[in-house]
């Protein structure tokens, strides 16, 4: 909780804003005291007794004053928008900041559509929950002064107003709570329905061949059956609660007045005082309704809030450590990794020095891309890994990353063009990056495609393991770490990119893992997996 009031409060426009709101609330209703008290008057010594001397300058006010508060109304509704939305996008970018720097453990059993549903829908809520605490100043301003012309006119009047108070809350005792329960269904239900949704478009070639349209149909279809029972629920709920709200505030001031005229021997009973109460009993009743309304909000957030909390403890990755600038050597010793379940990879010893060309062989799931997730702090492991002679555990993730670069097996084209795919927000000239385009065999691909928004489901598989490799190559690395890049491609495609890799770097280190005979010639060593 303290995270989200300190990303909603942070920023000087923000706090201008809220500076701007509490000065409105209370000139709006100071306002309301002035524009009420002309009301009264020009009923009582202009209206009920045709005196029209002086009528219209003092009608212009009184109108000129309510156009005030309306214009102060629609103030308000900007101001608290524009504060609800910047907090909305505050939220969102501070929490994919927190998971793009979470541990890969924390994705493992969480569905990325989970995730996003997640992120966005909680980060509306929690906006919508601010801007309305922030409403509740208003609220809160606005009953004070409401109450104060009610109890001004009449004192009675304004007692029997807040005995008639508890009758409201004793209407809609408990269902702040009731709310609240179902808030928590709906966040885990539309996560569900957001992953089954987004695994049957992802998976629609397989629905077709497969014919299981009536599966993965029926799977969203039960899902979206839970939403509606608690939707309506819910609607009802807050349905209630509005028109018990609208009982009171219309019944109230009939009965209030009624009373207040029969116990109160010195009650105004003047159209104009009658008017003004008429008017402003509902006002002032309806102030601390909506405060009470800002409550069950709160109660409404509160699974939101609780679901924010859960990115909040996303355990970060550690990138403190020694800084290194450059690569010299790659050393391992006595290497395992144990995964969930008991399974264990060893993994051999080996060393490779600057502008060496290696080749890691062997089966699949044999433990050749687990090297990599391991230099680059993906996994956690035994033994010992030491880089330039240095404990790869004492060496900072952030500088890790940047001497070396890795192509992994499966890359995700991303919805951008096929230049902002490769250069992922380095700056490169046209020069530069026709280069790599030429370096990972897409000649073909800019030529067919050019400025297109790219997906995976353009791109063949071969073409997103070398738009994996340009987008390393983009990079610079000071070794390049090449994850069954090839795999996709034929062999004579893999021959022509390793001998021009090979050739604009040779004296980068490159590391490629393969499980293809043919590949063995292009390299100095292989490192043999299997034995």
């Amino acid at each position: 909780m303290k995270t989200q009031i300190a990303i909603s409060a942070k920023g000087g426009k923000i706090k201008l804003i809220l500076i701007c709101y509490i000065l409105i609330a209370i000139g709006g209703g100071f306002l309301l005291l002035f524009a009420n008290d002309l009301l009264a008057l020009i009923f009582n010594d202009y209206l009920m007794v045709q005196n029209f001397d002086g009528f219209i300058p003092r009608l212009l006010l009184m109108a000129g004053l309510f156009a005030l508060v309306y214009a102060k109304n629609i103030l308000d509704s900007f101001l608290l928008t524009n504060y609800e939305y910047s907090t909305i996008s505050r939220l969102t970018r501070h929490y994919i900041a927190v998971l793009l720097r979470a541990k890969i453990s924390f994705f493992t059993n969480r569905p990325t559509a989970e995730l996003y549903s997640n992120l966005w829908t909680v980060s509306q809520v929690t906006g919508r929950f601010f801007s309305q605490m922030i409403r509740m100043i208003s609220g809160i301003v606005i009953f004070v002064f409401y109450g104060i012309v009610v109890f001004r006119f009449d004192l009675w009047a304004g007692i029997f107003s807040i005995v008639a108070l508890p009758v409201y809350f004793l209407l809609t005792v408990g269902l702040g709570n009731k709310v609240s329960d179902q808030q928590h269904a709906y966040v885990a239900t539309v996560a569900d329905l957001a992953t089954a949704t987004q695994e049957s478009l992802e998976n629609v070639a397989n629905v077709k061949a497969k014919g299981a349209y009536d599966f993965f149909i029926g799977r969203s279809a039960a899902v979206l059956r839970k939403i509606k029972k608690i939707v309506v629920k819910v609607t009802v709920i807050e349905s209630y609660i509005s028109n018990i709200t609208g009982l009171v505030r219309m019944i109230a001031p009939l009965l209030i007045i009624f009373v207040s005229m029969g116990i109160s021997g010195n009650f105004e009973a003047s159209a104009g005082n009658v008017m003004v109460l008429f008017i402003n009993i509902p006002l002032f009743l309806g102030g601390l309704s909506n405060i009470h309304r800002g409550y069950i909000e709160y109660k409404m957030a509160k699974p939101f809030l609780a679901k924010l909390q859960e990115f909040d403890e996303a355990i970060p990755e550690d990138e403190s450590g020694i800084d290194i600038a450059g690569f010299e050597s790659l050393e391992t010793a006595g290497v395992r990794v144990s995964f969930e379940g008991g399974a264990t990879i060893s993994v051999p010893d080996f060393k490779i020095s600057k502008s060496e060309k290696i080749m890691f062989f062997g089966e699949s799931g044999i433990g050749k891309s687990t090297v990599f997730n391991i230099i680059l702090g993906f996994l956690e492991y035994e033994g010992d890994v030491l880089i330039n002679g240095i404990d790869l555990r004492k060496i900072s993730l952030a500088s890790l990353r940047r001497i070396f670069g890795i192509t992994f097996q499966h890359t995700n084209a991303l919805t951008l063009d096929l230049r902002e795919n490769i250069l992922l927000g380095t700056d490169k000239s046209d020069k530069e990056l026709a280069n790599l385009i030429k370096l990972a065999a897409l000649e073909g691909q800019q030529e067919s495609k050019g400025e297109a928004i790219l997906n995976n489901k353009i791109l063949s598989g071969g073409e997103k393991s070398r738009l994996g490799l340009s987008q390393m190559l983009a990079a610079n690395p000071e070794i390049m770490l090449i994850d069954e890049a090839f795999s996709n491609m034929d062999e004579e495609l893999e021959a022509k990119i390793l001998r021009e890799i090979f050739n604009e770097y040779p004296e980068r280190a490159i590391i490629c893992v393969s499980h293809r005979n043919s590949s063995k010639p292009y390299f100095d060593r292989i490192v043999d997996f299997n034995k």
